[in-house]
């Protein structure tokens, strides 16, 4: 998953960032969809005692977003990635839930078979022999 940091007023270390990293890897696996590697935009902030992180992901055209706050800046992270991931894990379920249905094999090859031998009828002329012409 690539991630983007956004700091205002805070700035990663090398160190902090690869934790970090490793912390989306789990997000990134479940956001897998064959489209290409995922992405997220981190963005920290900090006002007086309160750190404040906002993570965004865009997955199958929805925005997932994680918030969260707290005088830890880790802590506050890991709230916002718990929050992004019970997102994701919705999300997917009912993307998959609902373009999964199967169908109904028999309605289908019914509907193809009448349109097929109402079409013959047409062209062959023998739907007509008892019909005057119009006109």
């Amino acid at each position: 998953m690539k991630v983007s940091y956004t700091g205002r007023q805070v700035d990663l270390s090398p160190a902090q960032s690869a934790k970090l990293t490793a912390e989306f890897e789990k997000i990134g696996k479940l956001l897998d969809n064959g489209r290409g590697e995922a992405g997220a935009h981190v963005v920290l902030s900090h006002e007086r005692h309160l750190n404040n992180v906002e993570i965004t992901v865009p997955y199958h055209d929805h925005e997932l977003v994680g918030e969260g706050s707290d005088t830890d800046l880790f802590s506050a992270i890991h709230a916002a990635v718990g929050k992004l991931e019970k997102q994701a894990l919705r999300v997917r379920e009912k993307w998959r839930d609902s373009k999964r249905v199967p169908r109904k094999e028999t309605d289908a090859a019914v509907a193809r078979e009448d349109e097929t031998s109402e079409g013959r009828e047409g062209r062959d002329g023998e739907g007509e022999a008892g019909k005057t012409p119009i006109g």
